[in-house]
């Protein structure tokens, strides 16, 4: 969840894909996660600068304030995102495939854990790569004019069902492990399909060699293909964050990972259809499912904020380990706003209440996105409470 899902909102039962189907269900870890996490997403487009007393002195901040936190945890961003797109169109990090802004990720990961005593995680997209028009993209189809074109609405996306895409993302990951010390992977949220996604060429191709029809007309007509195609893709889904987790582990073994989902699919997995993801899989896939414990992106109303928040935690508790591994993590800024309004910063006293409000219901892992690291938002002294980690 960057800056994009402010501007563009919210949007392997039968086979397919090239990895094993088996590794669908298989957590990356075997032992349950006891050390409750302290997570913050963090933004390296804000550390980066063009003078380098500039950009050290960026780093700095951020490493003082993330030791004055006493997080354990921190989702940093691999990928230039200056705009706020969500679309990968340079790296942190030397790569095959894409330009390089700044070989900038290893050397603020390495501050971060030795100087901060964190664990970093490599933050990527998943489908949202920049690879100028020579991959199939994912196309929605329209129901009106029977016509598949891309969404302008949704992020950019590679089709996850085009092979030289596949070929160049998972060699993107392996890349951005064998060049820094990263100790885990968060998938963004990018990796989702609408009810109406994917119409592109491979997909259909896919959908038939999986058994369904190569028609999205034909399977929405009929529930039960909707909700085999639905169980597909979350499936094909999951199964290439797996295959990208395994070419980064050559390098970084072992490796946690993570996986943002959008909160509405962990109340009411109905909604699965929607964005081809299941909160109950993402828990069993992954080490983390970083849950978007976001009410205002929801546009919940103030007044029933807190209701909706013990919602996410009581779903959570319905999962097996599900309070185990879910990151509940929180806004800080209300992207429905325009960036010069002055209240487009959430009270810090109102993060610090979700999160003992969170916590108060049974809540273990907490996080927050953005970090002001440069201006001390959300406030340290205000946080400190109720986000650092319990001591031993």
């Amino acid at each position: 969840m960057t800056r994009a899902l402010a501007l563009c909102g919210l949007l392997l039962l039968l086979g397919g894909c090239s990895t094993a189907v088996e590794q669908d269900t298989k957590r990356t870890s075997e032992a349950t996660p006891v050390k409750p996490v302290r997570a913050v997403q963090v933004d390296l487009d804000y550390v980066y600068d063009e003078n380098p007393a500039q950009e050290a002195s960026n780093l700095d901040a951020l490493v003082v304030r993330m030791r004055a936190l006493r997080v354990n945890t921190i989702f940093l961003q691999a990928f230039a995102d200056p705009k706020g797109t969500g679309l990968a169109s340079a790296l942190y990090f030397p790569n095959r495939h894409l330009p390089m802004r700044k070989d900038l990720f290893k050397h603020v990961a390495q501050e971060l854990a030795s100087r901060a005593d964190v664990e970093v995680y490599g933050w990527l997209p998943v489908l949202s790569f920049d690879f100028k028009g020579d991959v199939a993209p994912v196309l929605a189809w329209n129901p009106g004019s029977d016509e598949a074109k891309r969404d302008a609405k949704a992020y950019r996306r590679v089709s996850p069902f085009d092979e030289k895409g596949r070929k160049r993302i998972a060699e993107i990951y392996e890349d951005l492990a064998e060049n820094a010390p990263i100790k885990g992977l968060l998938f963004h949220d990018d990796a989702l399909l609408s009810d109406f996604e994917d119409a592109s060429e491979p997909a259909l191709k896919a959908y038939e060699a999986a058994g369904l029809p190569p028609s999205i007309r034909t399977i929405r007509d009929n529930p039960d293909l909707m909700q085999r195609w639905t169980d597909y893709k979350t499936s094909s889904l999951i199964s290439f964050t797996h295959e990208l987790a395994s070419r980064a582990r050559q390098y970084r073994d072992p490796l946690k990972t993570a996986r943002n989902i959008y909160a509405p699919i962990a109340l009411i997995p109905a909604r699965e259809t929607w964005f081809a993801q299941n909160y109950g899989r993402f828990c069993e896939a992954y080490d983390y499912t970083a849950v978007m414990a976001m009410p205002a992106l929801e546009n919940i109303p103030d007044a029933e904020a807190n209701a909706w928040l013990r919602k996410l935690v009581s779903a959570a508790s319905h999962q097996p380990e599900g309070l185990n591994r879910t990151i509940f993590e929180l806004q800080t800024v209300d992207w429905r706003k325009g960036e010069r309004d002055a209240n487009r910063s959430i009270p810090p006293a109102r993060i610090a209440a979700q999160m003992r409000l969170l916590l108060d219901h049974g809540a273990i892992n907490l996080a927050y996105y953005p970090d002001d690291f440069i201006r001390d938002r959300p406030s340290t002294i205000a946080l400190n409470q109720e986000f650092s980690p319990p001591t031993d």
